[in-house]
């Protein structure tokens, strides 16, 4: 199950390629992938994304042109309400994926339904996942015993030192950073002309807060790869923890759509329901340590191993 954001106030939107190149991991897999959102409907995609990942090929396929030229994702135009997918037909998922985008940070983190999902996923034993700003939906989420599913577990998500690289420029022009406006911005926006919310200056005003600052408070171990803007534009991070995964920002969409999928192949292989989930293939998919310039661009592994218990 893949859940995109659904808002449309303050033009926040679900993250383009979080989406698709996670799509198409499951898809290539084999899986039967349900499309769902919060309330359903209309689910989408950051405008900036299509023109910054016009060429990208695993987004080029799911994205169509309206008569007016503008682009869409046919996938995300009628998805599926949280609300309307009962506890008995979650037994027909084995994972749980969470895309990200600024409409995240508003529609996931106190959302009943997508607790209530997280909740009976878990602990009916399954994958649960989520990609930049998605992890929104983990940090309120609690167990049947009221304990927090992230408390001492380790994860990743997007980090404040990437939102202050957004500084006060707004969710808009996210990808108008200097020296790309004439490529990944719409007519008129620039990183010193933009409307709307200002990220992440106003997610408290509006109701929402750091991702960073939610996942620590919540008792989770977070941990992120430094970003050099000069060579990468968000370098992939994965961290797995037994079944709950986790990727840094919209570069890891894939790689962390491929560490679900790994996951769940483990979980098939051991069958075994009576290991501690500590146990249970907790790694790293990519190397928390401070990632510099001489760096070759990240390889994540798509093997886990499985430890006795």
């Amino acid at each position: 199950m893949l859940v995109p954001a659904r808002r449309s106030a303050f033009t926040s939107t679900s993250g383009l390629v979080e989406f698709t190149h996670s799509y198409t991991v499951f898809k290539n897999a084999g899986c039967s992938v349900t499309v769902a959102s919060p309330k359903g409907g209309l689910g989408p995609a950051d405008s900036q994304g299509f023109a910054f990942y016009a060429n990208d090929p695993d987004s080029k396929p799911l994205v169509a042109k309206r008569p007016d030229g503008s682009s869409y994702v046919p996938l995300t135009e009628n998805t599926t309400a949280a609300g309307s997918i009962t506890n008995a037909q979650l037994a027909n998922f084995d994972i749980l994926f969470f895309v990200g985008g600024t409409g995240s940070m508003w529609d996931f983190a106190n959302d009943a339904n997508l607790h209530r999902i997280i909740r009976v996923m878990w602990e009916s034993g399954k994958v649960v996942s989520a990609v930049c700003h998605g992890p929104m939906a983990l940090v309120h989420a609690k167990l049947s015993d009221n304990s927090s599913l992230v408390a001492g577990r380790a994860m990743t998500g997007f980090s404040n030192a990437e939102e202050e690289w957004l500084g006060s420029s707004n969710n808009v022009c996210g990808l108008c950073y200097p020296g790309n406006e004439a490529t990944g911005c719409s007519a008129g926006l620039s990183p010193a002309n933009c409307s709307g919310p200002h990220m992440p200056t106003e997610y408290a005003k509006q109701g929402s807060f750091l991702l960073e600052d939610g996942l620590k408070a919540s008792g989770a171990i977070y941990m992120s790869t430094q970003q050099d803007w000069a060579r990468f534009y968000f370098r992939p991070h994965v961290v797995r923890h037994g079944r709950l995964v986790t990727g840094q920002n919209p570069g890891a969409g894939r790689e962390t759509a491929e560490a679900a999928y790994d996951t769940h192949r483990l979980l098939r292989m051991t069958k075994k329901k009576n290991c501690p989930i500590w146990s249970q293939f907790a790694d790293t998919f990519c190397s928390p340590v401070q990632q510099t310039a001489a760096d070759p661009p990240v390889k994540c592994k798509t093997n886990g191993y499985i430890p006795k218990c």
